[in-house]
């Protein structure tokens, strides 16, 4: 009877076990699924806030640095002949670059070329009464410079006048003639006309200054510039400027007439002594009656010529106060082919260095702005969507299956399992009681 009771019990123990391990697996199941729902709506919150959210930072920071590229390059410009020059001139129309290509637009753009011309920025101001316009060279070396101011005396436009400052060349027209005005705009202008220190070349300081004409020296350092010269023209394919020759010429006056000076210098004595070669045989060409007014000398490495000599001993004594300095040049194509002990300082390589360091800091400094910009902006953008999101959540009932872990899930099967085996164990355990007690 016992037997039977025991029997009996734990088969109802059993049946009970089994359906509450059914209801318990059914309440899990609906757990899972609706922890697998908040699961994926918590995905879906997470892409629709940070996809749409990196694309706007990114869209932000790409706007932001091509801004700052573009007020970077046009920040040199806007230094150079800003809105207003003084107190009394302001600017009645924006900033015209030239450079590059636009360059052999200009009027004699070959010379341009020789003397190493790299843009042209023009604007037209204005002081209530008189518009001018005032026009900046940029060359790339200060004997460029010095050279084209050299070459423009003379031929200037009518109410034009020109300052050499550096490697800059200025010029101000003006309709109506006003030296002081052009003056103190071109010293308005001056403060910024920075870097290319450096010498200027000394082979016009070798001209002789008796009898010679004011400002009428010039720097040729290419065939284009010595053609447009009357008396020297034929030379352009003489002196061979490919071999390094430099030339600068001055006029002088002789009785009621005028002379033309000119000096080649060559690098090497075997290339002045060529040099002096081919200029002998083209005046051995010309008629005797032009012959007859050339002096023709060679001085150490340079040619000297005199034309149009209408006094011989005035002439004769101005081309004997030409004196050759000797000057050592290093061989080779390159400036770093010169020995660092023996290398002279490079304004120019010294002026590149500080200019791109200059960019470089510049441009570091405007990626960090528009980083910073686009952090604040995006954090900004990111936190309202944020409570917007949740604010719809709320609205919608849903606020209590958000996760602050970040979308993890827990399934706490752990009660389930151990709740199985122990119920195995036991039985297997009473199994054995009621064998042993029969």
């Amino acid at each position: 009877m016992l037997r039977n009771m025991d029997v009996t019990l734990w088969k109802r123990r059993d049946e009970n076990t089994e359906v509450g391990r059914g209801s318990r697996i059914e309440d899990r199941g609906s757990r899972i699924a609706l922890r697998a729902t908040t699961r994926t709506s918590i995905l879906n919150l997470q892409s629709s806030i940070f996809y749409p959210l990196f694309s706007i930072l990114f869209g932000v920071f790409c706007v932001l640095l091509l801004t700052a590229q573009g007020v970077q390059a046009q920040s040199g410009d806007k230094e150079l002949l800003p809105d207003r020059l003084g107190q009394r001139w302001r600017a009645v129309s924006p900033a015209r670059v030239l450079n590059g290509q636009r360059l052999s637009d200009l009027p004699d753009a070959d010379v341009l070329g020789e003397y190493g011309l790299q843009s042209v920025i023009s604007r037209v101001y204005t002081d209530g009464r008189v518009e001018s316009s005032v026009e900046v060279f940029e060359l790339n070396l200060i004997p460029g410079a010095y050279g084209l101011f050299t070459f423009n005396r003379g031929q200037l436009p009518p109410n034009s006048r020109e300052w050499l400052q550096g490697r800059y060349v200025v010029r101000v027209s003006s309709r109506e003639a006003d030296a002081d005005s052009d003056r103190q705009m071109f010293e308005a202008i001056k403060p910024d006309l920075i870097g290319g220190e450096g010498e200027l070349p000394p082979l016009p300081l070798h001209l002789p200054e008796a009898d010679k004409i004011a400002e009428s020296e010039k720097y040729i350092v290419g065939p284009a510039a010595l053609t447009r010269l009357k008396n020297f023209s034929g030379l352009k394919d003489v002196i061979g400027f490919g071999f390094g020759a430099e030339v600068t010429t001055a006029d002088y006056r002789s009785g009621g007439g005028q002379m033309n000076l000119i000096i080649v210098e060559y690098y090497a004595p075997q290339s002045a002594a060529d040099g002096a070669a081919r200029v002998r045989d083209h005046f051995n060409s010309l008629p005797q009656t032009e012959k007859d007014r050339l002096i023709f000398k060679r001085v150490g490495n340079y040619v000297v010529v005199m034309s149009n000599v209408q006094d011989m001993t005035a002439a004769q004594n101005i081309v004997g106060q030409i004196k050759y300095q000797k000057k050592i040049y290093w061989a080779g194509r390159k400036f770093t082919d010169i020995p660092l002990e023996f290398r002279p300082e490079d304004p120019l390589a010294v002026e590149n260095m500080t200019r791109t360091l200059k960019t470089m800091v510049g441009s570091f400094y405007w990626t960090g702005i528009a980083i910073l910009s686009a952090l604040i902006l995006g954090g900004a953008i990111g936190f309202s969507l944020f409570q917007w999101k949740r604010y719809r959540r709320r609205k919608l009932g849903l606020d209590d299956m958000f996760s602050d872990a970040g979308g993890t899930l827990r399934l706490n099967l752990d009660d389930y399992l151990l709740s199985d085996d122990t119920q195995i164990n036991r039985n297997g355990e009473s199994e054995k009681l009621t064998r042993r007690s029969q």
